[in-house]
Parts: C-alpha cells; sequence; structure tokens
C-alpha cells in the first residue's frame, strides 16, 4: 500500500491534523494563509490515501474568528462543545474490580483510555503541553503519537493503537454535529474519519 511506502508523508498528514485540533495560534493561521497549508495537506491526504475533501473553503474570516469557532466547537467545557477527548466517549474504566458508582459511565476524563496514553508517554519520555495534561488521551496528543508510531513503531503495533484508541471519531462527530453549524470542524473531523480508516487498511 503506498502508505506503507511514504511513512514520513503519512506522519507529517497525521502530526498537520494534530495541530488542527489544538486551539489556533498565530502561527498556524500564518501557515494557512501564507504557505497554504490547507491546500498542501488536501494534496497528500489524496494522493496518499484517495481521500478528497475540501476544507479551506470553510475556514472563519480571520484569526479572531478562527479561535472563536475552536472554543465554541471544541475547546470549552463552558460553551458546552464537543471536546475531542477519547476517555468521554467510552466507559471511564472496563476494571471489574473498581466500585466507584460512575466506573461504567461515560463522560468522564482520565478513564482507562488516558492511563494508556500516559503509560506510553512516560514509556517515550513525551512530554505534553500543561493546557493538557489532564486530558492525555486528547485527540491532538492521539494523533502525534500516530505520526511517531507509523515512522518508528512495528507496523502491528501501530494497527493495534488505531484498534483501541480511535474508534470513538464517529460518536464524536455527532456529538460535533450537535453543538455546532459552521462546517470546518465537521469537514476537518470527516477527512479525519476516512483518513484513519484509510491508513488502518495498510495493515489489514
Amino acid at each position: 500500500m503506498i502508505g506503507l511506502e511514504n511513512k514520513t508523508e503519512c506522519s507529517n498528514v497525521f502530526m498537520v491534523l494534530a495541530d488542527l485540533y489544538k486551539l489556533p495560534t498565530i502561527e498556524i493561521w500564518d501557515e494557512i494563509k501564507q504557505q497554504d497549508l490547507l491546500k498542501k495537506l488536501e494534496k497528500s491526504v489524496n494522493e496518499l490515501y484517495s481521500v478528497g475533501f475540501s476544507i479551506e473553503e470553510v475556514l472563519p474570516e480571520n484569526y479572531a474568528e478562527f479561535q472563536e469557532l475552536y472554543l465554541n466547537s471544541i475547546g470549552s467545557t463552558q460553551m458546552h462543545a464537543a471536546l475531542p477527548i477519547e476517555s468521554l466517549y467510552k466507559p471511564w474504566t472496563q476494571d471489574e474490580t473498581c466500585t466507584l458508582p460512575f466506573a461504567r459511565d461515560k463522560g468522564y476524563i482520565l478513564g482507562d483510555s488516558a492511563l494508556h496514553i500516559n503509560y506510553l508517554l512516560e514509556k517515550l519520555k513525551i512530554d505534553i503541553p500543561i493546557e493538557l495534561q489532564s486530558m492525555p488521551d486528547h485527540l491532538a496528543i492521539l494523533l502525534e503519537l500516530l505520526a511517531y508510531f507509523i515512522e518508528h513503531a512495528p507496523e502491528h503495533f501501530t494497527a493495534e493503537f488505531m484498534d483501541d484508541h480511535y474508534d470513538w471519531l464517529e460518536e464524536f462527530e455527532s456529538k460535533l454535529l450537535e453543538v455546532t453549524e459552521h462546517q470546518f470542524y465537521q469537514r476537518l473531523t470527516r477527512l479525519l474519519i476516512g483518513t484513519v480508516k484509510a491508513h488502518r487498511n495498510n495493515y489489514l
């Protein structure tokens, strides 16, 4: 498969996607507006995975609007946003010995998936930004780890990582559709789901 022949290019795609799920910085805005970041992403995803999409046309008009859209859509509990944190979309733990009343409920951070990601981060000696340390299974971190594994881990490990940590994206997408009518993060997430599936197929 083409994805396995171009590991660095595939890794770069997921690193760009990771940046797009973080609070927009002026640097990423400049890359989008001055260096055609979204057009380059579109070209790479199409060439590597045969996934076609258009996202630039729904980009907010300016940097301030981009930041506001992020907070309203995926970045703020106060705005009832669709937070892209894996633990929120899964039962808090699968540990049958856990007797906490919310153990099997969804909607809580720092569940089993977060503990697993923390374990991987510690083993790899990778530090994450302070603002994400209470949510290590945030989608941006998952995508950065995937980018790393594509280049450096055995293929069976990467496939297992994808199976374990990317099975909640469609539920996240449904939540996103509920909280915002703006199409930027909706299209971005649809692109992500298609790209993840296409890359996972490389390991079949």
